[in-house]
């Protein structure tokens, strides 16, 4: 049987091998972190619809608590322009949902244990990874080494560029939860809220989390700037907070009423030139990590785990899978990164005639349904090959 090293255990790592094994590839998943400390992260995913039909049917009847995507609000703090991407540009189906990442890591799990062509190591980590001309070795870390016919990288942050260019990352995001009472009687549930400031983008999502009680509903707070507000913020007393908060949302938006504490996460952003090599492959984060904005960094590396399922179904040579996989994942990577790259220098700028050219964008987006549709189809399904 035709078998497969996966090196990470995350829900990228887990989605390929469950996509894998129903191609008959036997999987081994390696993950340095053990199963209960995974399943603690709680990290909000934005999960396009397009991912979500993807995921749905490896996941089964393990089905993680989920917030649904009904609509999103885009705004740029001082600039005139907005518009709203709402489900009913789609027929009334959701854009998507939100999960928290060790629920889905959880659902997966449970997924592939019932695999018996999956094998699940933790805690092990991988040292090396060697390639043969006919199958890969990967050296543990205890010096046992496992042999297949293929590695898959599924874990960590994107190496830098291969030729040596600096990678410079002056980009953090407070992270956490508010209680906000929207200016709109009629918003409805599933509501998100992205924010252009020239600080950078803020999000305020829908979320499964509760957020105790009080006023307002409950969202997940993203809050994105440079590592010297992000550290000045993090120490500001409550009140001083949410003042600064609520005037990055502006008055358009709603009253936020509490904020929970805060943590401050670093942004890197790197992109492998190539993402696979003979028999070694890098998807997900291993092969690209993004800025968080439109959250299309988790999206991305689910389209990955697809068309690699796809290509290597075609059986082997694995080598040349690989390569048209990467030919195929060229034009999503490309034009997704530029994106999330370009927006938030785009929104932050006070030149003048970007500023009237965004808002003049967002109002175009609002008025002609047609262009507003194209972009979230976007968002939702990347560039399809």
């Amino acid at each position: 049987m035709r078998n497969a090293i996966i090196i990470g255990g995350g829900p990228i790592g887990l989605l390929c091998a469950a996509l894998l094994a129903q191609r008959g590839i036997r999987c081994s998943v390696l993950d340095a972190r053990p199963l209960e400390q995974a399943r603690r992260d709680a990290r909000l995913l934005a999960l396009s619809r397009g991912t979500w039909e993807i995921l749905a049917p490896a996941l089964g009847a393990d089905v993680p608590p989920r917030a649904a995507i009904r609509e999103v609000l885009v705004s740029s703090a001082g600039d005139f322009g907005a518009t709203r991407i709402a489900a009913g540009d789609f027929d009334g189906h959701d854009l998507g949902a939100t999960v928290l990442y060790g629920d889905l890591l959880a659902a997966l799990a449970a997924g592939v244990a019932a695999q018996p062509t999956i094998e699940v190591l933790r805690p092990v980590a991988a040292s090396v990874v060697r390639q043969r001309p006919d199958q890969v070795e990967v050296l543990l870390a205890d010096g046992s080494i496992l042999a297949a016919d293929l590695a898959i990288h599924a874990e960590g942050i994107a190496e830098p560029t291969t030729d040596g260019r600096p990678e410079t990352n002056e980009e953090w995001a407070l992270l956490g939860s508010v209680r906000l009472r929207p200016v709109r009687a009629d918003l409805p549930a599933g509501a998100a809220f992205e924010r252009f400031t020239r600080d950078g983008p803020l999000a305020l999502l829908p979320t499964p989390a509760p957020f105790g009680a009080g006023e307002g509903r409950g969202l997940s707070l993203v809050w994105c700037m440079n590592a010297d507000e992000a550290q000045r913020r993090i120490q500001l007393p409550d009140q001083a907070l949410l003042g600064e908060l609520q005037s990055q949302l502006g008055s358009r938006i709603g009253l936020v009423t509490a904020v929970s504490p805060l943590r401050a996460v670093a942004l890197p952003r790197r992109l492998r030139d190539e993402v696979h090599h003979h028999r070694i492959v890098a998807l997900g984060n291993a092969a690209q990590t993004l800025h968080p904005v439109a959250g299309q960094g988790f999206n991305l590396g689910v389209r990955d785990c697809a068309t690699l399922d796809d290509e290597l179904a075609h059986g082997p040579p694995f080598t040349d899978a690989l390569a048209r996989y990467a030919r195929r994942r060229r034009a999503d990577r490309a034009v997704i990164t530029r994106l999330t790259g370009s927006l938030p220098a785009l929104f932050a700028s006070h030149f003048a005639p970007l500023a009237l050219g965004r808002g003049l964008g967002l109002a175009l987006l609002d008025v002609v349904p047609a262009l507003r549709r194209e972009f979230a189809e976007l968002l939702m399904f990347g560039v399809r090959s």
